[in-house]
């Protein structure tokens, strides 16, 4: 039987993405170097994008080619709510079950914690270059992610991981899994407005993890999660400039 594919369903799984983002026909037009009237046309159903605009596309909205292409939406994550601090967005989500492969480093494997930090400061960007090329199965859009593992916990149970995620734990020899719970997360961007928050031009993932947990954590009635889920430095460009910081918690 042939399945035909359906331009009109299409055009509503890019709205319904674009809609749950809080994204903005003109901002995804700006991010993807097309014109408004282009997203809107996509939209309606008028015509398709390109196989290279398919793929900005899908990487804009953080979900895989699959998903856009697929009549059966999923979700692989969902935002349950958004909380504004000044102009900054704060958004809490849920995330299923999540497979993450790629270099790891265990404190355990090291003599004492400093050589464990040393040894994630000498992990050259070819090793993780190396790492990457050998995954299977990589969830679209890829993004690098750096993984902190109970930096919050006990030194010796700490890890690091430079990784990608994927579809399948089952990675050739050499290639490390980490398999992580679902789990509620408080995610920020570093925009304009997050970054002018922490008295900052221009602020790094990482630096968003310290105002999360001293600042807006308290605040707002959440602690850190007790059920082994990672902070999560999301990069969306290939020069890890900018990207989302992902702190996982559960209410007080």
């Amino acid at each position: 039987m042939k399945i035909m594919f359906n331009q009109i369903d299409f055009g509503k799984r890019i709205k319904t993405f674009r809609v749950m983002k809080n994204l903005s026909q003109r901002e995804i037009a700006l991010k993807i170097g097309v014109s408004e009237q282009a997203i809107s046309k996509w939209e309606n159903g008028e015509c398709l994008p390109d196989v290279y605009n398919l793929k900005l596309l899908a990487q804009v909205l953080r979900i895989s080619v699959d998903n856009l292409l697929d009549t059966d939406i999923a979700h692989p994550e969902k935002v349950v709510e958004t909380v504004m601090v000044g102009g900054a967005r704060f958004e809490i989500v849920e995330r299923p079950k999540t497979i993450l492969a790629g270099k790891i480093l265990y404190a355990k494997d090291y003599p004492d914690i400093d050589s464990f930090y040393a040894a994630i400061d000498a992990v050259s960007e070819e090793e993780v270059q190396s790492a990457y090329g050998k995954l299977k199965d990589c969830v679209m859009p890829v993004y690098d992610i750096h993984m902190s593992v109970n930096f919050w916990r006990n030194a010796e149970s700490r890890a690091f991981g430079f990784v990608r995620e994927v579809s399948t734990a089952d990675q050739i020899q050499g290639i490390d899994v980490y398999q992580m719970p679902a789990s509620l997360y408080i995610r920020a961007y570093t925009d304009a407005a997050v970054s002018q928050l922490l008295s900052r031009e221009q602020c790094e993932i990482w630096e968003l993890f310290a105002y999360i947990r001293n600042f807006f954590m308290p605040a707002h009635n959440f602690q850190m999660a007790e059920n082994g889920a990672q902070e999560l430095e999301v990069f969306d460009t290939a020069a890890h400039k900018c990207g989302y910081a992902y702190m996982p918690v559960m209410r007080a």
